[in-house]
Parts: structure tokens; sequence; C-alpha cells
């Protein structure tokens, strides 16, 4: 039995017609607000449901993305190792060169290098840093007034089945 029957039931015999008038009336405004709160309820049920769509939908999205950017990643890494590998210029390979003829893998001096082969200093230091942004040497450490470098695993490999 709902309030407002009751109400009904008790007016002029408990209530007079100026409470009864009151109480109804907030019955009536309770009732109307629990209409309310069960429509926006039915509302926020519905985004809810759009909005797990939506997040479904995203994951999924995220997914692809992310398989599409690991295959393009392996791409990209294939060519540019294979760009650099084949750009390498002749004063880079000659520093390559001397990894494998003197078989030193671990650690050439930038002096050493230097005075190993017949180019200028400034070329052989432009092929370092060619050979630094290949990722086919790195320097270990500095040495008194001067940095040793080291082959890479790209490095070795490149000598292995380049030079």
């Amino acid at each position: 039995m709902d309030p407002i029957s009751i109400l009904n039931g008790i007016k002029n015999k408990v209530l007079d017609a100026k409470n009864y008038d009151l109480l109804k009336r907030t019955y009536e405004l309770q009732n109307e607000n629990i209409e309310q709160l069960k429509s926006n309820n039915d509302v926020f049920k519905e985004r809810n449901r759009l909005l797990q769509e939506e997040v479904n939908n995203l994951k999924k999205e995220n997914e692809s993305l992310k398989h599409t950017v690991d295959e393009l990643t392996q791409k990209v890494s294939k060519l540019s190792d294979e760009s650099m590998s084949s750009e390498l210029s002749e004063v880079a390979i000659a520093v390559l060169g001397l990894y494998l003829q003197f078989d030193r893998i671990d650690l050439w001096k930038e002096g050493e290098i230097i005075s190993s082969l017949n180019f200028s200093t400034i070329q052989i230091e432009s092929a370092i840093d060619e050979l630094k942004r290949a990722n086919f040497i790195k320097q270990s450490r500095a040495v008194w007034h001067d940095t040793a470098y080291s082959l890479t695993v790209q490095g070795k490999e490149y000598l292995a089945k380049n030079i």
C-alpha cells in the first residue's frame, strides 16, 4: 500500500485537511523524485553500457595499433640497419676493419685509431661519430685524455656479415 492511500484512509479521522494536504504534497513530491531517480538511473545504465562498448572498441583498436607499431618498428629497424650498414663511409669501414684486423673486439682508443689509419683526424672523428650513430661502437670509457671505444653487438654482427 502506498503512502497516499494510507493518508486517504486516515483523512479527517486523524489528520485535519491542512495537514493532509501538506503530507499528500510531500509524498507526491517524493514519488516524483523517486520516478526521476529511476529515470536517471536508466539513463546512467545506458550511458554506462555505451561507455563500456566504447572502452572495448578502444581496447581492440589499441591492440591493433600496438601490433602495427611493433611491425613498423621491426621494419624500420631492419631498414635502418640495412641502410646504415650499406651506407657506411670508407673511413667508418676502415675503423671497423681495425677491430677485425687486430682481433680486438673489446677496445680501441681514439688516438690508436687515428695513428693506425691513413686518414685525417677529422675524417676519423667523423667516422667514429657515424659508427656511434649506427650503434656499431660505443664509448667505453675515457682513458688519460683519450676515449676508448668497443664494438656493440650490432657492430660485431656487421663485421661477421660484411667484412
